[in-house]
C-alpha cells in the first residue's frame, strides 16, 4: 500500500510527505525482515535501508533536523540487523556505516533537548559497535569494545532503574555482554577487572 502512495505523491512537490512515505516503506521491510526466514530477510533489510536513503535525501539536517535525526537512527537499526546476518568484509562495512548514521542522529539527539532519544540512540550505538569490536581484532577491536562501554554506559545515565526499569535492564544486560567481550579480549589483571564488572 504504502508503495502506490508514492504513484500520487511527487518528490519534488511534497518531499516531506515522500520522505514520510519511504520511512514507513523502511519501517515496513524492517518489521517483515526481522520477522522471516531464509534469504527474503536480506531483500528486505536491503530494501529497508534503501528506502531510508531515499528519505534522507528529502529530510537535509539543517531543514528537518527531527525527521533526518528519525531516520538516521532507523537506518543504523536497518544496517546492524544486516550488518550482524552478513557475514566478512560486507557485514564490518555495514556496522561501520551503522555506527556513522547513529552519530549522525546523536548530531540531533541531545541528551538536554531529548533525553530518551539520545539513550534509545546510544543504546543502538553500543550494540553496533560491539557487534563491530567482536569482527575486529587486536587492538582496534578492543577500542571499539570500550566504545560500545561508553555508550551503553551514556544510556544508563537516562534509563533509571526506578522510572524506566525495562530499559534499565536490557542496557545492563547488553552492557555486561560488551564487558564480558571486552575483558575476555584484554586479559590480564585489567581483563580480571572488566569480567567482574561484567557481573
Amino acid at each position: 500500500q504504502y508503495e502506490r502512495c508514492t504513484e500520487f505523491v511527487s518528490r519534488d512537490e511534497n518531499p516531506e510527505l515522500w520522505g514520510s512515505i519511504m520511512n514507513y516503506i523502511g519501517l515496513a521491510n524492517w518489521e517483515i525482515g526481522t520477522r522471516t526466514e531464509g534469504p527474503e530477510i536480506q531483500l528486505h533489510l536491503n530494501a529497508a535501508i534503501v528506502a531510508y536513503r531515499r528519505a534522507l535525501d528529502v529530510y537535509p539536517h539543517n531543514q528537518f533536523p527531527y525527521d533526518w535525526a528519525m531516520t538516521q537512527n532507523r537506518l543504523g537499526i536497518a544496517l546492524d540487523n544486516q550488518g550482524i546476518r552478513i557475514g566478512g568484509e560486507e557485514g564490518t562495512k555495514l556496522l561501520a556505516q551503522a555506527v556513522d548514521a547513529f552519530n549522525n542522529a546523536l548530531e540531533v539527539y541531545t541528551r538536554d533537548q531529548l533525553p530518551q532519544d539520545w539513550a534509545m540512540t546510544q543504546s543502538n550505538l553500543g550494540a553496533a559497535l560491539q557487534e563491530q569490536g567482536i569482527r575486529t581484532g587486536g587492538e582496534e577491536g578492543a577500542k571499539l569494545l570500550a566504545q560500545s562501554v561508553t555508550a551503553y554506559n551514556n544510556a544508563l545515565e537516562v534509563y533509571a532503574r526506578d522510572q524506566l526499569p525495562q530499559q534499565w535492564a536490557m542496557t545492563q544486560n547488553n552492557l555486561g555482554i560488551a564487558l564480558r567481550n571486552q575483558g575476555t579480549r584484554t586479559g590480564g589483571e585489567e581483563g580480571a577487572k572488566l569480567l567482574a564488572q561484567a557481573v
